[in-house]
């Protein structure tokens, strides 16, 4: 019996909110260093990523083995309504758990900074937020990749769009995780265009190319 078969993939419930924000706090491709250096770091990141189960948990998924949530699809139908939200409400709760002194020492946040710097006023192509309104992440915990987890959650949320009338959904992945660029291109997806940035991973810059993929899916314009 393969990975797959055996995990559940199914829609996520509160029960899985622990379970979602261990895998999104792991950062193992971008900043392992700072994931080890800080014992916040983790809260910190899944922090970030809260949109998706506390403003809009009907669009997200998990692929369970039990109790235990080993991958997880975050996932937004609107992207305006995500950035909307997120700039409102998800960044100032952030900034008041740092200065409140939740994530203890946040040591991380010059490495923030110095990307920030880095990468400043970099060219991004546009996506069509009329034809791809739709994007989502995944996530899976590291003993569950390669064992087709990651295509059954993204065959369900495609399937849920089509359900609810999305037109397309869109996606970055960056090359410090190329398996994940890898996974997009074997599913079919469209490059719709990279850019090039620059990341402080907590030691040193290291340059990154994102890449910018798309899938139309024939719902309502």
């Amino acid at each position: 019996m393969t990975g797959a078969d055996q995990a559940l993939v199914r829609p996520y419930t509160r029960g899985d909110r622990a379970g979602v924000r261990r895998i999104y706090g792991d950062d193992r491709y971008a900043r392992p260093a700072l994931n080890r250096r800080y014992r916040g770091y983790a809260e910190y990141l899944a922090d970030t990523m809260s949109y998706y189960t506390d403003y809009e948990p009907e669009s997200a998924l998990v692929a369970a083995v039990g109790d235990e949530v080993v991958g997880a699809l975050l996932g937004a139908v609107d992207t305006e309504r995500c950035n909307r939200i997120t700039d409102e409400r998800v960044r100032p709760l952030v900034r008041r758990r740092c200065l409140r002194g939740d994530y203890g020492w946040p040591g991380w946040l010059l490495a923030n900074v110095i990307t920030d710097i880095a990468s400043f006023n970099v060219p991004r192509p546009p996506v069509d937020l009329g034809r791809y309104p739709a994007h989502l992440h995944i996530g899976v915990a590291e003993a569950w990749q390669r064992r087709g987890v990651g295509t059954r959650l993204m065959e369900r949320f495609i399937s849920d769009l089509r359900e609810r009338g999305a037109p397309g959904l869109h996606l970055y992945a960056s090359s410090f995780n190329w398996k994940g660029a890898a996974f997009y291109r074997k599913l079919g997806l469209e490059v719709l265009g990279q850019f090039h940035w620059r990341l402080h991973d907590g030691e040193r810059l290291r340059p990154v190319t994102e890449i910018v993929f798309g899938m139309a899916l024939g719902g309502v314009q």
